[in-house]
């Protein structure tokens, strides 16, 4: 997989596709391109960015949905960004046009005609999409530097994680989450199991490795157990891999403690630590833990995107740039 480099793109025309599908109080996926961004408006002759900002029920704009408040954060960082012609264009959410998910080749030709080479930065973004899987196939390509990034941390953690190697899974859809709790049992000394997905498992009576601990819940079922907090304590506080998807309760009322309690323990862990998940990043930051995260810990852009990648081992988006 080819990464972006000043080479690659010197003086040409770069369509850079971008997470932009975050709300504007929560700008961690936003931050984590801007390294790319920077080495395209150094090198570029211009740099159109797009990206898709939610799941617009009809086909056409709605300013619900429109890139203008990612335009003007763009700003406030002191990148000049408009809607028309500059050195940084802005394309409007791509999936106000239905040719973007369905895969429309014309759709994508059209795009192409934009630019000269095409670098993706929008890791999260894993599904088939014009924007993603078949714009590679026709510009020169690569790959942003927190996507090669992310594609490098997240496939040593499945290849070849430290030992002793602890799994923590919380957060729901047991569908999404069950094949990669198996996945990560077969390298992992323990994987533990907490949030609905505790619900989840037991009312569908799933059957898992021996290595799984599913957490006992609080009284009400919303939190996990300091019972459960206290007894993963040492598994945690001695391994030397740790990751981590999915808030454990409900973090978001502050009676509900134990994410922050595990999270807490897994920073001072002293481990390689890799924390994905929008869920997970939104509880770091509202125990004030996320910039200490991100110090200590390698915190994935992709909630979904890393889980699938850990369980099948790559993503439709990294196939598209080999």
């Amino acid at each position: 997989m080819q990464v972006i480099s000043p080479q690659l793109i010197k003086n040409k025309k770069v369509l850079l596709r971008y997470d932009l599908d975050v709300p504007i109080v929560d700008d961690f996926r936003l931050k984590a391109g801007l390294s790319t961004l920077k080495l395209c408006l150094e090198n570029a002759a211009q740099v159109i960015l797009m990206g898709h900002i939610g799941r617009p029920s009809f086909k056409f704009f709605v300013p619900k949905y429109s890139v203008a408040p990612i335009v003007e954060w763009f700003k406030n960082q002191g990148y000049s960004g408009d809607l028309g012609i500059g050195k940084l264009k802005i394309l409007e959410n791509l999936r106000f046009d239905p040719r973007e998910e369905s895969l429309d080749e014309g759709y994508a030709k059209e795009l192409a005609l934009m630019g000269d080479v095409y670098i993706n930065e929008a890791f999260a973004a894993y599904h088939l999409a014009v924007s993603t899987t078949i714009l590679p196939k026709l510009l020169p390509h690569g790959a942003g530097l927190r996507f090669a990034a992310e594609v490098e941390k997240l496939t040593q953690v499945r290849e070849h994680p430290k030992k002793p190697f602890i799994a923590i899974m919380g957060g729901v859809k047991v569908e999404d989450k069950l094949p990669v709790v198996k996945v990560l049992a077969k390298n992992a000394d323990a994987v533990l199991v907490g949030g609905k997905l505790v619900h989840e498992i037991r009312d569908q009576s799933v059957s898992l490795p021996n290595n799984v601990m599913v957490g006992k819940l609080s009284d009400d079922g919303f939190d996990i157990s300091p019972d459960t907090t206290d007894s993963w304590r040492n598994l945690i506080l001695n391994a030397a891999t740790i990751v981590w998807n999915g808030p454990l309760g409900r973090f978001e009322d502050p009676k509900y403690n134990q994410t922050q309690k595990v999270a807490e323990m897994v920073l001072n862990s002293g481990a390689e630590v890799v924390i994905g998940g929008g869920d997970s990043v939104a509880a770091l930051s509202q125990y004030g833990l996320l910039e200490e995260a991100q110090k200590k810990t390698f915190v994935s852009v992709g909630g979904g995107a890393m889980l699938k990648l850990i369980s099948d081992g790559t993503l439709p988006t990294i196939e598209a740039l080999l």
